[in-house]
């Protein structure tokens, strides 16, 4: 992560790069499926610590790859386009870089789909001028995504990212340094209280971080609690996080992403998975140009966790694939599913009285019924999952 002592233009490490990739990729799924079901509505993009618009060893950089997501999608879809304009606020409170930025983006101000205004402020600053100059996408369903990478584990307050959350279309990307977080909190640092109550919004860490665990486990810790505030947003019910280790494979930071919408996680997940095929969701420097050896998303290590969660229970289909998408590599629950019933661990009922065994069409599937396995043993890796 860069450090606040760099100058105007820095060199991105492999993760900074893969971050934007991501960035990239969820975009160009995010502004089409958007801009042709969103009717007259304007989006808002906002960059909260947006840098000077470029590295010393790349011109890739998450301002230009927004913009040039926003433009090539507008271009694309032509009369397609039912949504409004795109506005698009780039945060950055260096001057030098503020500056930098600007020079970067003027290619794109002839563009009258696209609203750019570049903010010389702190994300706190600059986030309480913006709800105070536009606010109708903090209290409308207006689309709203907020890109939010700071350069620490502070300057984030949680009340900030509840009040960007508050609407049904609003979506952020958060890089949350649990590593930063845990220096933090076991620090002698007169300010550490105040501190990681803005980060965390009040006092849960109190009671969540323990002084006597391992730092990597703390870590841990850190991610799940701040995933449960967030879950704990009126209407959140979709966030998962992807880490990012840097060359000695030490952790950096998590990229949690949080929204409304299942869509949004669904291609989150899909974007994420540009970045590692293995379904680990982790990127490491230190593993650049290395051969995969193992996956993570085999269904059968899963499938498991799936009828713990519902054992003895009848689910409809949107409560499992809520759990696939939060909780497991997948974005639906049917590979997991058909493990399940090819050891007789789940009863189906559809309303297709032609269903054929190992068919999940969330059209027509009532309900799912987990049971215990009528015959043969019970275990993590038994059965043949597609």
């Amino acid at each position: 992560m860069p450090s606040k002592k760099r100058g105007t233009v820095w060199k991105a490490e492999p993760h900074t790069l893969a971050k934007i990739a991501m960035l990239k990729a969820y975009l160009h799924a995010y502004f089409p499926i958007l801009g042709t079901t969103k009717r007259g509505l304007p989006f808002l993009y906002v960059d909260g610590f947006a840098g000077p618009g470029e590295y010393t060893n790349s011109a890739e950089c998450s301002p230009l790859a927004a913009l040039a997501a926003a433009k090539v999608t507008r271009g694309q879809l032509g009369e397609k386009w039912v949504a409004g304009a795109i506005t698009c606020i780039f945060m950055e409170p260096d001057h030098s870089r503020c500056e930098h930025l600007r020079g970067r983006i003027k290619g794109f101000a002839d563009d009258p789909f696209l609203l750019i205004k570049v903010m010389e402020k702190s994300f706190v600053d600059g986030m309480a001028q913006l709800m105070k100059e536009l606010p109708q996408p903090f209290a409308s369903s207006d689309p709203l995504f907020v890109f939010i990478d700071p350069f620490g584990a502070t300057g984030v307050p949680f009340d900030v990212v509840r009040r960007i959350l508050a609407t049904e279309c609003s979506e952020v990307l958060i890089n949350l340094d649990a590593d930063g977080v845990v220096r933090i909190f076991s620090a002698a640092n007169p300010n550490r209280d105040e501190q990681l109550t803005a980060v965390f919004g009040d006092e849960s860490w109190r009671s969540a971080l323990l002084p006597e665990e391992p730092f990597d486990v703390l870590c841990r810790r850190v991610l799940e609690l701040y995933k449960t505030k967030l879950r704990a947003l009126a209407g959140i019910s979709y966030v998962f996080a992807f880490e990012m280790r840097g060359k000695t494979d030490a952790l950096n930071y998590y990229l949690v992403f949080a929204s409304h919408n299942p869509l949004g996680l669904t291609k989150m997940k899909e974007a994420m998975r540009t970045i590692d095929q293995s379904g680990q969701y982790m990127f490491s420097d230190g593993g650049i140009g290395q051969d995969l050896l193992f996956r993570f998303d085999d269904p059968k290590h899963f499938a498991d966790a799936l009828h713990k969660k519902f054992e003895n229970r009848k689910a409809a289909y949107e409560e499992l694939n809520d759990f696939a998408l939060n909780e497991t590599p997948f974005i639906n629950p049917k590979a997991m599913l058909r493990s399940l019933e090819d050891r007789s661990m789940v009863k189906v009922e559809s309303s297709n009285p032609k269903r054929r065994r190992n068919e999940f069409n969330e059209k027509t599937l009532v309900s799912v019924t987990f049971v215990r396995p009528t015959s043969g043993p019970r275990g993590l890796f038994d059965g043949n999952a597609e």
